[in-house]
C-alpha cells in the first residue's frame, strides 16, 4: 500500500494522470487494506463509477472577470503552488479581480483586486464559492485549484450562481499535511466517497488515515 501511495503522490503530472485509472482499479479491487463497512464500500464504488478524478485545466483568462482560488489543506506545499498560478494569472491579466482563500492568500504579496476569503472557522468549498460571488465584479470566473479538488470546485462555484469559464490546477499532494485526507490519492478518494455522510475529520477516525 505504502509503495502505491508514493507513486501516485509523485510531482510529475502525467505520471499522477495517468495513474487515477490505476487507483480506481486499485480501490475495487481485494488489496485495499482499509477497514470499510458494507455501506461504505458502496458508496467508494459509486463514486468512482460516476466521478472524474482529475480535472485537466481549460479556458482563457480574457473570458473571465475573477480569478478564485481554492487552497487544499493546510499546509505550504500544494497552497504555494496555487498561490504562484494564480499570482501569474492576476499579473498576465490586470483586468481580473482575486478572490483567494486564506491559505492561498499568506503566500502572496502587493497583489492588485485581491480579495482575502477568510475565516477564523473551518471553511468548506461552498463557504469559499459563495463569499467569492458576493465579492466579484462579475459572474465568469476562472478557477485555481488541486487537480483532483478541482472537479467540486467547478461545481461548487456552478451550484452558487458563477459560470466557470476556466480552471488552471496544480496535480500534486502535501504528504504531511495536518488534514490526513488530503496526504494521497487514496486518502481523498476515501475521504471524497464518504464526505456527503461525514467530514474529513471523522473519515481520517474511521479509517485511521495515514
Amino acid at each position: 500500500m505504502r509503495k502505491f501511495i508514493d507513486l501516485l503522490s509523485q510531482s510529475n503530472v502525467s505520471l499522477v494522470r495517468q495513474s487515477a485509472s490505476v487507483l480506481a482499479t486499485f480501490l475495487k479491487s481485494e488489496q485495499l487494506d482499509y477497514q470499510l463497512n458494507v455501506v461504505q464500500k458502496q458508496r467508494l464504488a459509486q463514486y468512482l463509477e460516476t466521478t472524474t478524478l482529475v480535472s485537466e485545466n481549460f479556458g482563457s483568462p480574457l473570458n473571465a472577470h475573477s480569478v478564485v482560488a481554492f487552497s487544499f489543506g493546510d499546509s505550504e506545499d500544494v497552497n504555494k503552488r496555487l498561490a504562484n498560478v494564480a499570482t501569474d494569472l492576476i499579473r498576465e491579466n490586470g483586468f481580473l479581480d482575486a478572490h483567494l482563500q486564506q491559505e492561498v492568500a499568506e503566500h502572496i504579496t502587493a497583489l492588485p483586486n485581491a480579495h482575502v476569503i477568510a475565516d477564523d472557522n473551518y471553511q468548506t468549498t461552498t463557504d469559499v464559492a459563495r463569499k467569492a460571488l458576493d465579492k466579484s465584479v462579475g459572474r465568469n470566473v476562472i478557477v485555481v485549484a488541486q487537480a483532483w479538488h478541482a472537479k467540486r470546485c467547478i461545481e461548487t462555484c456552478q451550484e452558487v450562481g458563477l459560470n466557470v469559464v476556466g480552471l488552471r490546477t496544480v496535480d500534486r499532494f502535501p504528504q504531511n499535511d495536518p488534514q490526513p485526507w488530503v496526504r494521497n490519492p487514496i486518502n481523498w478518494v476515501l475521504k471524497e466517497s464518504q464526505r456527503q455522510f461525514v467530514t474529513g475529520q471523522e473519515i481520517s477516525r474511521l479509517l485511521q488515515l495515514a
